[in-house]
C-alpha cells in the first residue's frame, strides 16, 4: 500500500532539485553576457545569488513564448541548451572550492533555506495515518492552482482546466504555472508536487534578490554579509496580526484557520504569500529585478550596457505581467511616474532608455495580453464574474471589524463611516505592519531630518513606497469577489520595508557599542520583531493541524471544502487513491466528471489531474468560458449526481457522449450513492474504494487505453 506521505515527500523532493536546471542556468548566462554589475568577477556565492533571482526574471516568458511558438519539445530543447552552456561555463570558471573556506554567513543562509525547504514538505504534504488522509488548509488555494499547472502541462497556453464545454483559454496569469510544468513534463512528476516545490523556488529567489539591492541598489557595504542574513531572517516577522486574531477568535468562540483573515484587505506575511501564492511573489522578483537593472541607468553610460539593462529590464516586466497582473499594476503605476519624472527633468536618454524597457515588455505580453481580450473570451460577457466585476476602481481600503466596532459604538451615518475610514487605515496598517511599521517611521523620521539629498536609488525607493502604499490605500479590486489587488500589489510596499529594516536592525542591535540609539526604539523594535515571529509561527502551526483538530473533535469546523463534518479524513484517503488508480489506466484524453455541486468539489479538483466538463457549479468560467452555457447545462449534472429518482430515467451515455465524457467519479456524500438502482452501482466499475467509485461512461469510451 502506498503512503502518501512519504510520497509527498519523495515528489516535492525531486521536483525541488528538478527545478535547478530551469531556475537557475538562465540568469547566470543573462549575468555571464551581460556583464551587469561586473558579474563575471563576482565571488561564487554572489554569482549563485544573480542567477537564483534573475532566473525567476527571465524564465516565465522564455518558456511561455517558446512553449506557445515551438511546442513543449521545443522549449525543453532551449532550456537544455541553455543548461549545457551555463554548465560549460561555469566549469570553466569555477574555481578550487574547500568546504573551510565557505563564510559563516554563507552557511547561516544555507542552514535558513533548508529548513525553509523542511517546513514547505511539512505544510505541503497530505499526512496518512492508515487509511485517514489530512490536507492543509492550504488546498483550499492550492485546489485551484494544481489543475492549472496540469493544464500547463498539455498546451501552453493552457485551457481551463474546469471549463469542458469548448476549448478556452485560461484567462488567467498562468507563466508560473508553465514554469512549474517544465520538471513535470521532462521527469514525470505530479503537476501538485511541482507546484509546492515552486514555493521553496520562489522563497530562494527573494532571498537571493535581498543581498543584491542592499549592495548595488542601496550601496550598502559595511558588514553586507550580516545585513544581508538580517533581511533574509526578517521574512519570519509579519505585523500584530496575532492580537486582532486572537481577539476574532475569542469574540466568535471559534478557530480560525488562517491568521491572515481577520483582516478582509490582509497584508499577507512573507511566508504565508510564498506559501499561498508564490507566482504573485515570483511576480514581485520579476518587477524588483527589472527595477535593479534600470537603476543603473545614467545620462552618460555606455550604450552596450545600457542595451543589456533594458533588455532585461523588458523582459523581467513581461513576466511579471504574466507572473500576477495586481502586482505588476501596481508597480507599473510606479515606473510610469518615475518615467514622467525623468521626462520632466529633461533626462532624455533616461526616459527614452524607460520607455524602450516598457515597449519591450509590452511586445513580449502581446500574446499574452491579447488573450484577454473580449474576442477569446468565449463568451465571457455572460459570465456571473463580468458583471459586476473590475479590475481596479476607487475605494478606501478598510477592514469590516474596524467598521462593525464603530457601528457598534453608535456610529451609523455613511458619511461618518466613510470619513472615519481614514484614521481607521492607519490603525490597520500599523496592525498589519507591525515591526516594519516602526520601520517606516524611523525612515520617514531620518529622511526629514538628513543633511544632504537622498541618493538616486534611495529616493527610487521612497517614490516606490509611497506611490504603492498610497494605491494599495485607494484602489481594490473585486474581480474574483476579494480585493486580490490590495492583497497582492501590497507585495512591493513590503519588499521596500523589507530592505528598509535590515540595517536599522543592525544598527540598533548588532552595532559597535559607540553607536548610539534610543532605548525606547529598540525595545519596540524588539517587542514587534518577536510579536511578528510568534504570529508567523502560529499562521504555520495552525494552517497544518486544523483539520486533524477539527477530525478529533477538539474544535467545530468552519470550512465547508471537505464535505460532511464527519468521516471526511477517510473520504478524503479514498478519493486520492481512486484518482491516482484513475490516472495509471486513462490517458490524458480522457474527460472526468465528478459532483460539480457538492463540498468535497476542492478535494477532486486537488486530485484530478484530467479536464473536467464542470469543475464547479460556474464551471470555472471565472476563468475562462461562457458562464450563460455553463448555467444552461450544469443543471443536468447537478441532476445526474443529486437526484437519483430522476436520474434513474435518462440515458446517461448519451448525456455523457454529448460532452465528451469517459468517466464519472461518485463518493459515498452523492445522493445517487444511497440508490443501489444508479449508474453508481449498475455500471461497471474502472476503480473502486469503500467511499468513491469511478465508472465507464458514453457509448464508446476509447480514450480508456493504459498508458
Amino acid at each position: 500500500m502506498v503512503n502518501y506521505t512519504v510520497a509527498d515527500l519523495l515528489q516535492t523532493t525531486a521536483a525541488s532539485l528538478a527545478f535547478a536546471l530551469f531556475l537557475l542556468p538562465t540568469g547566470y548566462l543573462v549575468g555571464a553576457a551581460s556583464d551587469c554589475f561586473g558579474f563575471r568577477q563576482r565571488s561564487a556565492s554572489e554569482k549563485l545569488l544573480f542567477s537564483a533571482a534573475f532566473s525567476v526574471a527571465v524564465v516565465p516568458i522564455i518558456a511561455v513564448l517558446a512553449g506557445r511558438f515551438l511546442s513543449y519539445t521545443g522549449a525543453l530543447i532551449i532550456f537544455l541548451i541553455l543548461l549545457l552552456v551555463a554548465a560549460a561555463h561555469a566549469i570553466r570558471k569555477l574555481p578550487s572550492f574547500r568546504f573551510s573556506q565557505v563564510e559563516r554567513s554563507t552557511a547561516i543562509v544555507a542552514a535558513m533555506m533548508l529548513a525553509w525547504f523542511v517546513l514547505v514538505l511539512l505544510s505541503t504534504a497530505d499526512l496518512q495515518f492508515g487509511n485517514r488522509l489530512y490536507v492543509s488548509y492550504l488546498t483550499y488555494d492550492h485546489a485551484i492552482r494544481v489543475p492549472f499547472v496540469e493544464a500547463a502541462t498539455r498546451s501552453v497556453p493552457p485551457l481551463n482546466p474546469f471549463y469542458g464545454l469548448e476549448k478556452v483559454l485560461l484567462r488567467y496569469f498562468y507563466y508560473w504555472y508553465v514554469v512549474c510544468a517544465l520538471p513535470a513534463k521532462i521527469f514525470g512528476l505530479s503537476a501538485r508536487s511541482c507546484f509546492n516545490a515552486s514555493t521553496l523556488w520562489s522563497c530562494l529567489a527573494l532571498a537571493s534578490l535581498l543581498p543584491l539591492f542592499l549592495k548595488h541598489f542601496f550601496g550598502e557595504r559595511v558588514n553586507l554579509r550580516r545585513k544581508s542574513v538580517i533581511a533574509i531572517a526578517l521574512l519570519a516577522v509579519t505585523g500584530l496580526d496575532l492580537i486582532p486574531y486572537g481577539i476574532l477568535c475569542a469574540c466568535y468562540h471559534k478557530f480560525v484557520p488562517d491568521m491572515e483573515w481577520w483582516d478582509t484587505s490582509q497584508v499577507t506575511s512573507w511566508l504565508g504569500s510564498l506559501l499561498w501564492v508564490p507566482h504573485h511573489v515570483a511576480s514581485m522578483i520579476a518587477c524588483m529585478a527589472g527595477l535593479l537593472m534600470i537603476s543603473t541607468i545614467e545620462e552618460e553610460m555606455e550604450p552596450r550596457r545600457r542595451a543589456w539593462a533594458v533588455a532585461i529590464a523588458g523582459a523581467a516586466f513581461a513576466s511579471a505581467a504574466g507572473l500576477s497582473l495586481y502586482v505588476t499594476f501596481t508597480f507599473a503605476l510606479f515606473a510610469i511616474l518615475w518615467s514622467v519624472g525623468a521626462l520632466m527633468q529633461k533626462k532624455l536618454k533616461s526616459f527614452f532608455s524607460y520607455a524602450v524597457a516598457g515597449a519591450i515588455s509590452l511586445l513580449l505580453s502581446w500574446p499574452f495580453l491579447s488573450d484577454l481580450l473580449p474576442k477569446h473570451a468565449a463568451g465571457a460577457a455572460g459570465t456571473a464574474s463580468s458583471v459586476a466585476s473590475q479590475f481596479a476602481f476607487f475605494a478606501i481600503r478598510d477592514n469590516q471589524y474596524i467598521t462593525l466596532l464603530l457601528m457598534k459604538a453608535g456610529i451609523e451615518s455613511p458619511l461618518a463611516l466613510t470619513l472615519l475610514k481614514l484614521p481607521a487605515l492607519l490603525l490597520n496598517f500599523l496592525l498589519e505592519f507591525g515591526f516594519f511599521a516602526v520601520i517606516a517611521l524611523i525612515m520617514w523620521r531620518r529622511d526629514r531630518t538628513a543633511a544632504k539629498p537622498l541618493g538616486r536609488q534611495r529616493q527610487m525607493a521612497r517614490t516606490l513606497f509611497i506611490v504603492c502604499l498610497l494605491a494599495m490605500s485607494f484602489l481594490q479590486s473585486n474581480a474574483t469577489g476579494s480585493n486580490d489587488l490590495g492583497f497582492r500589489g501590497i507585495l512591493v510596499v513590503q519588499f521596500v520595508l523589507l530592505l528598509w529594516a535590515a540595517p536599522i536592525v543592525d544598527e540598533f542591535f548588532f552595532a559597535a557599542p559607540s553607536v548610539r540609539s534610543s532605548r525606547w526604539t529598540k525595545i519596540t523594535l524588539a517587542a514587534t520583531m518577536l510579536l511578528g515571529m510568534a504570529a508567523t509561527a502560529w499562521q504555520l502551526m495552525a494552517l497544518r493541524v486544523y483539520l486533524p483538530l477539527a477530525d478529533s473533535g477538539k474544535i467545530v469546523r468552519s470550512e465547508r471544502f471537505l464535505g460532511s463534518p464527519t468521516g471526511y479524513a477517510s473520504r478524503t484517503y479514498c478519493m486520492r487513491e481512486l484518482y491516482s488508480r484513475l490516472d495509471r489506466l486513462t490517458t490524458p484524453a480522457v474527460r472526468v466528471q465528478y459532483n460539480p455541486v457538492r463540498d468535497e468539489v476542492l478535494l477532486a479538483q486537488l486530485y484530478s489531474t484530467r479536464q473536467e466538463v464542470g469543475g464547479d457549479q460556474s464551471c470555472g468560467s471565472g476563468f475562462g468560458g461562457d458562464g450563460q452555457k455553463c448555467r444552461e447545462v450544469l443543471p443536468y449534472f447537478a441532476v445526474l449526481f443529486n437526484r437519483p429518482e430522476i436520474v434513474r430515467t435518462w440515458d446517461v451515455n448519451s448525456l455523457c457522449d454529448a460532452y465528451s465524457i469517459s468517466v464519472l467519479v461518485a463518493t459515498d456524500a452523492d445522493p445517487v450513492w444511497q440508490d443501489p438502482a444508479s449508474w453508481v452501482w449498475q455500471r461497471s466499475a474502472l476503480v473502486s474504494t469503500p467511499e468513491a467509485r469511478a465508472v465507464t461512461c458514453g457509448s464508446t469510451p476509447k480514450a480508456l487505453a493504459p498508458r
